[in-house]
């Protein structure tokens, strides 16, 4: 056992971050755009909310999840009535704790922003944001007095031992959340010339060959990968590959 270093703490807030943009609902599809000490966080105001919970077991410290104030908003205004805050966010807080190894998370506490950032003393955040906007914090810190393993090995999210309900129980309650899912044939990179040289009729070549699977994404998260079929004359995804965090590179 030895005490982890910062850049391996960013590095694996970063992994961990990526496994839970699949379960945070997000107003908008949104990516981790860095990784960043506690002190350097963006503000997300006063409109949005905090949740946050101590960890313990094979790491001890402290998790936060913050979210803005739209995100806020689509957690309020839910078809099953308002969700609550706490209970919405905690599979992204579990997400975060399982890559540690066994741990245990205790109940979320909901709070201010800014003070779930100064909690977070030493530690890091991860940005997730789109278009410029930051749209929710991602953070986590240990003890300072606590021995930690120096590379921990990522697991699932269910591996970890959780308070509360555990994962079955706040995945129920998001199920009606609406979240943007997104099939990707492929992307190209082309120069402000290129792109105002498009006219109707034009071909703009991807990345991919013919017959490449595409890429299904939830709120800019890959999840997996399929065949495009066209079903009543509607095109459609036939799921050939559900993607697990760590093999996205995989084609």
């Amino acid at each position: 056992m030895s005490t982890i270093t910062h850049a391996d703490l960013q590095a694996l807030l970063g992994e961990a971050a990526q496994a839970a943009l699949a379960v945070l609902p997000l107003s908008a599809p949104g990516t981790v755009t860095g990784i960043v000490d506690a002190s350097a966080a963006p503000d997300m105001g006063d409109e949005g909310t905090a949740v946050s919970a101590s960890f313990a077991g094979a790491s001890t410290g402290r998790v936060a999840v913050i979210v803005g104030e739209e995100t806020l908003n689509t957690l309020l205004m839910s078809p099953e009535g308002a969700l609550d805050p706490v209970d919405a966010l905690r599979p992204a807080l579990e997400t975060v704790v399982a890559s540690l190894g066994q741990c245990t998370l205790d109940v979320g506490v909901e709070g201010d922003p800014a003070e779930a950032v100064a909690a977070l003393e030493g530690g890091a955040v991860a940005v997730v944001g789109a278009g410029g906007e930051t749209l929710a914090l991602i953070g986590l810190t240990f003890s300072a007095d606590a021995p930690q393993v120096s590379v921990p090995v990522m697991a699932t999210p269910t591996s970890a031992p959780v308070a509360g309900g555990g994962p079955r129980r706040t995945m129920d309650l998001l199920r009606d959340v609406q979240m943007d899912v997104t099939v990707e044939l492929g992307r190209t990179n082309m120069t402000v010339q290129d792109l105002l040289a498009l006219t109707p009729g034009s071909v703009v070549e991807l990345d991919r060959a013919a017959g490449s699977p595409a890429d299904v994404l939830v709120n800019g998260q890959l999840i997996a990968r399929g065949e495009v079929v066209v079903v009543d004359e509607d095109y459609a995804i036939r799921i050939t590959e559900i993607v697990t965090p760590g093999t996205e590179a995989g084609a």
